[in-house]
């Protein structure tokens, strides 16, 4: 029997959901009804199913090297190792960062410190901004959160995190159009996710962290469903 309590981190998929400026917007429609199906059958049984058009970056996902990178050689999401995406985890409590602004170093090794965490080889490290929780549904979700500065991204990669992500449309700071989070993962070869949610109920805490991307032929990115597991 399963031991151990889950927390889902995962944002619905619907049509109408919030997605970054500039990317495919999400389509559900039902391509065939119980009513259709019987019509056809003519056998007392149905089935229905329903058509889904949305963005690799559209809802939670992770990114693959290959968005971020013009490396032709560059990993795309069906190359991505599975090792990197179910993994040991913390998450880290930077929701205090005012909006529009960038945190760094020195704000990753007063949180782990302030919860006695470390970054391991092989972690996953997840940032809490509360941008979900505070502002989903409206404007300011996806321009008015903080951003992970180049150092900060610098930092947790040389500990040993192999992925990383958030609870808003972007590691980067929408106002800061250098992408100084995702040039580095470029430059490293580092993968991250974006639009988490619920990542408040695992502030401070170690965990394992499963999200499986869809094996998507030379996806850019993959929707995931993504969950902590905290040990009871």
């Amino acid at each position: 029997m399963f031991k151990g309590k889950i927390i889902d981190l995962t944002q619905e998929i619907y049509q109408g959901m919030p997605v970054y400026p500039g990317h495919l917007k999400t389509v559900i429609w039902t391509h065939l009804s119980h009513e259709e199906c019987q019509r056809q059958l003519g056998t007392g049984f149905s089935y229905e199913t329903r058509g889904i058009m949305f963005c690799d970056h559209g809802p939670t996902h992770i990114d693959a090297v290959s968005h971020l990178s013009r490396d032709p050689k560059a990993e795309s999401i069906d190359q991505l190792s599975l090792a990197k995406c179910i993994t040991s985890g913390i998450c880290l409590d930077v929701s205090d960062i005012p909006q529009k602004t960038q945190f760094g170093r020195k704000k990753i090794e007063a949180e782990l410190a302030k919860w006695n965490l470390d970054i391991r080889k092989g972690d996953t490290v997840l940032f809490y901004t509360a941008q979900y929780d505070r502002y989903y549904g409206k404007p300011e979700y996806m321009t008015d959160y903080p951003g992970l500065d180049r150092e900060g991204t610098e930092f947790i990669i040389d500990q040993g995190c192999v992925n990383f992500g958030v609870d808003s449309s972007s590691p980067d700071m929408w106002y800061d159009k250098t992408y100084p989070c995702h040039t580095v993962c470029a430059e490293r070869g580092i993968t991250h996710i974006e639009n988490l949610c619920n990542l408040g109920q695992v502030v401070g805490k170690r965990f394992t962290f499963i999200a499986l991307p869809l094996k998507i032929r030379q996806g850019t990115g993959s929707p995931l469903r993504a969950v902590a597991i905290l040990e009871e």
